[in-house]
């Protein structure tokens, strides 16, 4: 059974592989232009020599508007194939594929540590951690969304195992991961929730589960600490990883925000309803980039000229800090609406962002949907220690969830937490009751064995 199990497992994570190669190659996402936005511009400085640099609200230079990891891999990838190049593309969203493969590996493991006794949980959220179309579509375009997902799944199987050996070890291993995660993507590190919650059920005493904690937390330090000291030069201020908060803060909440960093166009709809432009994957996928694009972001009738001109003369954190400012004394002109904002990003975290041009297609409804009715399901069909064990996946995506509640929302924000959904809908596995039919084969089954056993007993 053990032999069949990992065959199985190496089936789904070569499956998970070989069709996000596929999306790769029929979406032809690498000769979309204006495809790479901030990551493709800094990472495009980085190989001219110019470092970590950008445009970025009215001036040029050094730049903190995106964590390290993900664009130093775009520049790896532009040094490698072309700066902006169709070659390089593709190359990095191969890449993305393989980690595709990595992920559901990362799925299968963590299930498994949910619902040791119950190989089937493990196989269904693999399988659907490899075919999820919204997992698939992340491998086709430059985002740090597939990253980001691998990563939190990983953090949390080393937190299970840490609470399991309660080794040094594996807590210094979580510790890493968080700080890498926190490098992709800071969000990310709200994840150190979940790590929380795997440790604190672990069956050990508290002392040392408060001191596997201070390890992770330690090393995550440590891991940052670099980026941090780089910043603090740069800027002359410590900026803890990005220096954006203040920005997207004010993206999600300024006075004609709808909760996101994007605008709502009537044009938008027009280019979905064109001649042709859902004929084929191909097709679809073009269009998607094209109302993308036309939506624009809401820096685009939110900020003048002139302001932006402004915020250039001012460092890159008190750019963040002004707008910052300017969010907050709207929110406390009209605190009801600040309170509809935050209702509404909750319902487009875990539905639809009605602003994303992506998200009215009727792939992404249908599978979304999809993923949450059997997320719920799992989570009320799983056995009640399956259930305990699904905590810190349970809080992961809570954290998440609030966060950008309260801040700012968009489609791929959702992505990380969607290998955690498939982790809950299998999970359901475990709950349901096989039918008396196969209950009759098995204890038939076994007592025919046992019969044959107690013979060969006498005949010895």
């Amino acid at each position: 059974m053990v032999g069949r199990s990992r065959w199985i497992a190496l089936g789904l994570v070569v499956a998970a592989v070989l069709v996000r190669v596929a999306a790769v190659l029929v979406l032809q996402s690498h000769h979309v232009p204006r495809s790479t936005f901030e990551h493709g511009e800094i990472a495009a400085s980085i190989v001219a020599g110019r470092g970590f640099s950008m445009q970025f609200l009215g001036a040029e230079g050094p730049t903190s508007q995106q964590a390290p990891v993900y664009p130093a891999i775009v520049a790896l990838a532009y040094a490698a194939g072309g700066v902006e190049q169709p070659r390089a593309l593709l190359m990095l969203e191969l890449g993305q594929a393989l980690l595709g493969g990595l992920l559901v590996l990362g799925v299968l493991r963590l299930t498994s540590r949910v619902v040791p006794d119950c190989p089937a949980a493990a196989w269904t959220a693999g399988a659907i951690a490899a075919f999820h179309p919204t997992l698939v579509y992340a491998t086709t375009y430059v985002q740090v969304a597939a990253l980001a997902a691998t990563l939190v799944v990983w953090i949390l199987v080393w937190a299970a195992r840490t609470a399991e050996s309660r080794s040094i070890r594996d807590a210094a291993i979580v510790g890493a991961l968080l700080a890498l995660a926190a490098l992709t993507d800071p969000i990310l590190g709200l994840v150190g929730a979940g790590v929380l919650v795997a440790i604190a059920a672990g069956s050990m005493e508290r002392r040392r589960a408060v001191g596997l904690a201070a390890v992770v937390a330690l090393t995550s330090a440590i891991g940052i600490a670099p980026w941090v000291v780089r910043n603090a030069i740069v800027h002359g201020e410590f900026v803890p990883i990005k220096s954006t908060f203040g920005y997207a803060f004010w993206q999600g909440n300024c006075a004609i925000s709808e909760g996101t960093d994007k605008v709502v166009r009537a044009s938008v709809d027009r280019i979905f309803e064109a001649p042709g432009a859902t004929a084929d994957l191909s097709s679809l996928n073009a269009t998607m980039w094209r109302a993308r694009h036309e939506a624009g972001y809401i820096d685009d009738i939110a900020m003048s000229n002139e302001f932006k001109r402004h915020l250039g003369t001012l460092s890159e954190p008190e750019r963040s800090g002004v707008l910052l400012r300017m969010a907050t004394a709207e929110i406390k002109a009209n605190p009801l609406r600040y309170l509809q904002l935050c209702l509404r990003r909750l319902q487009y975290f875990w539905l639809f962002d009605e602003t994303n041009p992506k998200t009215r297609v009727w792939i992404y409804r249908v599978s979304h949907l999809g993923l949450t009715a059997l997320a719920l399901a799992g989570l009320m069909l799983a056995a009640p220690t399956a259930r305990r064990r699904l905590a810190p996946t349970i809080a992961t995506a809570a954290v998440l969830s609030v966060f950008h509640a309260l801040t700012i929302v968009s489609a791929r924000f959702h992505i990380p937490i969607e290998p955690l959904m498939a982790v809950w809908a299998g999970a359901g596995v475990s709950g349901l009751r096989a039918p008396h039919w196969i209950k009759a084969i098995r204890s038939t089954a076994t007592a025919h064995h046992v019969e044959r056993i107690g013979v060969v007993s006498r005949l010895g």
